[in-house]
């Protein structure tokens, strides 16, 4: 009896050896708040990964908790390069964090670097379709990550009233250049976020124009929107100190488009 007791003994702890190791053999959530998740990320040089849900998971997304957030390569990945988390958006914290969404319908798997900037994102219906578009999305969220901890500077907004912002334009002999946003544009919370923080941007532009960033829905904004008809968001004006509009752009552009567009408003 002795014996069998010691055999049964022995295979209870390999059972929950082995339950343990499998049970580990999966992308580890952990239960830490946004703001800690982001801190750790920073400290660590890693991304934060936020599976973003209802109070209930949706079938999808069940289904990529037990397909594809335990498959090898995306356990060894996550696990190293990413501090993940879980945000059920009906609860307290998720309302806190609603603004990190920067107006993106969930539920959603969205990318973070460590100074909290949304990097990129998808959902689990693509991920169950095809598991390799999340360490695409993961591997070149690290990569903009890594792009965003290089670059120091921004863009240089001036805060004076519109009549300012001419005159000393054409004090300088500079261009205004205004960014015409609104507060629930998506391309405009991105553009701020991700191009606007460009070192090369933000030195391009500094040297060249009077910056103003505008909402076109408060203050001076609607009154401006309506001189030069701006009706999509965001819109890229660049405007003489007499007030003449000499060249327009807009939508979400990549760092060298966006440089483009001044150097063709310049005339260079």
């Amino acid at each position: 009896m002795k014996f069998f007791d010691r055999a049964l003994m022995l295979a209870g702890l390999i059972f929950v050896s082995a339950n343990s190791l499998f049970a580990q053999d999966s992308v580890r959530f952990q239960n830490i708040s946004f703001d800690e998740a982001v801190a750790k990320a920073k400290k660590y040089n890693k991304v934060v990964f936020v599976d973003v849900q209802m109070a209930t998971p949706r079938p999808d997304n069940l289904q990529a908790d037990k397909d594809v957030f335990t498959t090898d390569s995306v356990v060894r990945y996550f696990n190293d390069h990413c501090i993940s988390i879980k945000m059920n958006m009906t609860t307290e914290e998720g309302k806190k964090f609603a603004p990190h969404l920067a107006m993106l319908m969930y539920p959603a798997y969205v990318f973070y670097a460590g100074n909290g900037d949304q990097l990129d994102f998808t959902n689990a219906g693509s991920v169950v379709k095809d598991p390799g578009i999340l360490m695409t999305k993961a591997r070149s969220s690290m990569a903009v990550a890594k792009v965003k901890n290089d670059n120091k500077r921004s863009i240089t907004f001036t805060e004076s009233n519109w009549a300012a912002v001419l005159a000393q334009a054409k004090k300088e002999h500079k261009l205004v250049f205004v960014d015409a946003y609104t507060q629930w544009c998506r391309p405009c919370i991105m553009m701020a976020k991700d191009v606007f923080t460009l070192d090369i941007v933000a030195d391009f532009y500094n040297k060249n124009f009077i910056n103003v960033s505008l909402d076109m829905e408060k203050g001076e904004g609607p009154a401006l929107a309506k001189k030069y008809s701006v009706n999509a968001y965001p819109s890229f004006l660049y405007i003489n100190g007499d007030g003449k509009l000499v060249s327009r752009d807009g939508g979400y552009q990549e760092a060298d488009k966006f440089i483009d567009a001044g150097k063709k408003a310049i005339g260079n």
